[in-house]
């Protein structure tokens, strides 16, 4: 089925926008959240951290994906407490729970995120204690 449009198959300029805004949801998210915030510093002292100790590539990608994940979740939880604001007015303890479910999402990813931190920097931080 042919399109009604007659844009190229990818436009340059749709492309750019969509980054544009992208980045503005991100801009936002740090401005207003301090937990996303939080974990954006965390995650860049972690990939310091990294370096410092070597850590092997494989493990950094691990470090990277749980990063990521926890990150993706900041800033969907975010998304799902303002579409919740928009549509319920009132408090009601229907979006109360939408809310607080929301933010136990992030809270089970952040302590797993974690505890794949220390799985991967435990070893390491004892093996230069111990030498």
């Amino acid at each position: 089925m042919a399109s009604k449009n007659n844009s190229p198959f990818i436009s340059l300029n749709r492309l750019k926008q969509s980054f544009r805004y992208a980045a503005a949801g991100i801009r936002y998210t740090w401005r207003h959240e301090q937990n996303f915030r939080i974990h954006t510093t965390a995650a860049v002292l972690v990939f310091i951290a990294a370096q410092l100790l070597s850590v092997p590539l494989l493990e950094q990608a691990v470090l990277a994906a749980a990063i990521g994940a926890v990150l993706c979740l900041e800033l969907l939880n975010t998304s799902i407490e303002h579409i919740t604001d928009l549509i319920v007015q009132t408090y009601d303890e229907r979006a109360k729970i939408i809310k607080d479910t929301a933010a136990g999402a992030v809270l089970v990813f952040s302590c797993t995120a974690a505890l794949i931190g220390c799985l991967i920097f435990i070893p390491k931080i004892a093996e230069l204690v111990l030498q």
